[in-house]
């Protein structure tokens, strides 16, 4: 039989206080690297009693995903490596948000705070939230003849919501919202999500029998320095108070 996919309405994880009782509300957020480190994830969760009623997860781009076509003195030209192609791009020299600056090394081929890589630079969570609120606010600048810049790094290049990332090949909005919806039906069982392994739901994550209607890599995988969408929401479900 096949299996079916979540709804939109949120299931209750529990019952609510008795009839009479105005139910506490509580909201909670997390932020982290996610989809094998190569972004930020940003996520919010709104409980009332033992229910979640509400729910966001954003995705970044990390700086490097901006690469300007004409070299200056502004940006630095490396040789990189992609899906087997090597080609060279350029590189803002220097990104500022909040109160970091990062600068770009060509001999690592990645953004440096201080001496430390950008991938352990955002392992911080106050990293990373403080870039999510940057980018969101459209305050991520990029240093150009000694002025900051902040028409090139925006909101609307650095957020998947807006970007067109996965172009015609992949929908990420579809994904998000599918996952999203999951967790406000399951909650932390989200985190039991495994994918079939026979015919047509060999991309489909599946808790139990339930078809989450998602099918993007990272739901529920555990990489190096990453953690998963289903573990950033049930990180802010955990921080909810």
């Amino acid at each position: 039989m096949k299996k079916s996919v979540i709804v939109l309405a949120a299931a209750s994880l529990g019952m609510l206080a008795s009839c009479g009782n105005k139910a506490t509300v509580k909201n909670g957020e997390a932020y982290g690297l996610v989809h094998g480190a190569g972004y930020v994830g940003a996520a919010t969760v709104k409980v009332e009693g033992d229910k979640i009623t509400d729910a966001t997860l954003m995705e970044y781009c990390l700086p490097t995903y901006i690469t300007p076509e004409a070299a200056s003195d502004d940006t630095v030209a490396v040789e990189v490596t992609s899906h087997g192609e090597t080609s060279t791009k350029n590189f803002y020299k220097e990104v500022k948000f909040g109160s970091y600056t990062l600068t770009f090394n060509a001999e690592q081929k990645t953004y440096l705070s201080g001496t430390t890589t950008m991938v352990a630079f955002f392992q911080s969570e106050e990293a990373c939230k403080a870039y999510a609120a940057a980018v969101a606010a459209n305050e991520v600048s990029v240093t150009i003849a000694g002025a900051a810049k902040k028409d090139i790094m925006t909101h609307a290049a650095l957020s998947k919501d807006e970007n067109g990332y996965g172009g015609a090949k992949f929908d990420w909005k579809k994904n998000r919202n599918a996952t999203v919806e999951a967790f406000k039906s399951l909650g932390e069982d989200l985190l039991k999500a495994a994918k079939k392994t026979e015919g047509d739901d060999l991309k489909n994550w599946y808790v139990g029998d339930t078809n989450t209607g998602a099918t993007w890599t990272d739901l529920n995988t555990t990489k190096e320095n990453s953690t998963s969408y289903a573990q950033l929401l049930v990180n802010a479900l955990k921080a909810a108070k």
